[in-house]
């Protein structure tokens, strides 16, 4: 795929400052919200990114803050910004519905590798199916499992038509590829990440059931607040940290 053909590329602006060589980035708004609020004890400086996405600095200029992101495109686009100002390792947090009935609400899974199901990896990859950055994967995977307690890899579809999804699709996918979760933006992340030399990882509280006759949703639940809110507040802890390398 030729590069030389492209209009436009990512660009630091002449007034944008560099970022810190690690970011978070959580991509939905309540999560968001969350991870702002926590991270204002620690905040050296809020910068404008895009309309609806915060980005926050801490003051030792350890780790960043971006989000929300929600859709594959929108997300590519604050993923793209976060790379040419510096970012080398990004920790993706968001929600999945999930395929496995050994899941419940609130249960954490450690990305490993996207199927697209988007509109976005075809413009930057042939493949249909990526692997997550073993940097911030293993990174993210002793975090969870250090602060966390349980957490298991799977694999991950990505749709920008969640009303969409048909029960035959979901069963093919999970039969051809091992997938576990469904959300609707990693695997754009994930091919744009490994086309740019970055690391991306993810990690995915489950925030919905699809195996089941009929769709059961735990968006707002007691179960998937307090996975989310505690796995967010460790990260940014951990994310802060000096001893942590990048």
């Amino acid at each position: 795929m030729s590069e030389a053909d492209l209009i436009i590329e990512p660009r630091r602006g002449k007034k944008e400052k560099l970022l810190p060589p690690r970011a978070l980035m959580v991509v939905n708004p309540s999560e968001a919200e969350y991870a702002v609020e926590t991270f204002k004890p620690y905040k050296g400086q809020s910068r404008s990114l895009h309309q609806q996405t915060n980005l926050l600095v801490d003051r030792d200029q350890t780790l960043c803050l971006a989000g929300p992101a929600l859709g594959a495109a929108a997300a590519v686009l604050i993923l793209e910004k976060l790379i040419v100002l510096g970012v080398k390792e990004i920790w993706l947090v968001s929600c999945c519905g999930t395929l496995d009935p050994s899941f419940s609400i609130g249960d954490l899974v450690l990305a490993i590798g996207g199927v697209s199901g988007e509109g976005v990896s075809r413009y930057y990859s042939r493949e249909s199916v990526t692997s997550s950055g073993s940097a911030a994967t293993n990174n993210l995977q002793e975090i969870a499992k250090q602060q966390c307690g349980d957490v298991r890899p799977g694999i991950i579809w990505s749709t920008d038509a969640p009303y969409r999804e048909r029960r035959s699709e979901l069963i093919a996918l999970q039969e051809r590829y091992g997938v576990i979760g469904i959300d609707m933006e990693f695997s754009a992340l994930c091919t744009v990440a490994a086309h740019r030399g970055v690391s991306l990882g993810a990690l995915f509280v489950v925030s919905d059931t699809i195996w089941t006759k009929n769709w059961k949703p735990g968006f707002g639940s007691a179960d998937f607040n307090k996975s989310s809110q505690d796995l967010i507040g460790k990260l940014i802890t951990r994310g802060l940290s000096k001893e942590l390398g990048t």
